[in-house]
């Protein structure tokens, strides 16, 4: 596409490339650098790119204190040292997770129960490829700094569900 006129597309065949492409971002990642993790959202996010980079350091910043990891067999793990051991898993893949559907509702002032689905697509360490689809149910908890963090974090919640 090269512009518009009176409605009608004018294209410039004669550039030899999309020129949509030069506006259009590759991925989230490569837009955002600066994340306002006081909105839940952008904290989610933030997350996501960290898990995406690799960055176990800072993706296990977005855990509350208390933070509770449900796993795939529905089984609760306590403790920031042990959920930290299920996310350097996820960010040694390098996983490409997207969420494509998320409500948010607030509970009082400094909890939010949030919902997605998303789909993950990633290479094991053997090299086998990873396509997963699911939908998650959180809990996160804002801070004394406003910041939104996972307190209880379920992303097979669909497994739940599924007979």
């Amino acid at each position: 596409m090269f512009g518009r006129r009176e409605g009608k597309l004018i294209t410039a065949p004669k550039l030899g490339f999309n020129f949509e492409q030069l506006f259009t971002p590759l991925n989230k990642k490569e837009m955002k650098q600066n994340f306002d993790r006081t909105n839940p959202d952008e904290a989610d996010e933030y997350f996501m790119d960290c898990i995406r980079e690799g960055n176990l350091k800072n993706a296990m910043t977005c855990f509350d204190q208390e933070a509770v990891y449900m796993d795939k067999d529905g089984n609760a793990i306590s403790g920031l040292a042990n959920i930290e051991k299920i996310v350097a898993n996820l960010c040694n893949m390098k996983p490409d997770i997207k969420i494509y559907k998320h409500k948010n509702s607030l509970v009082g002032n400094d909890l939010i129960y949030r919902l997605d689905k998303w789909t993950m697509t990633a290479t094991d360490s053997q090299g086998n490829p990873i396509k997963m689809q699911g939908a998650s149910a959180h809990i996160m908890r804002k801070n004394a700094d406003g910041v939104w963090l996972w307190l209880v974090d379920n992303p097979f919640a669909a497994s739940f569900f599924a007979d």
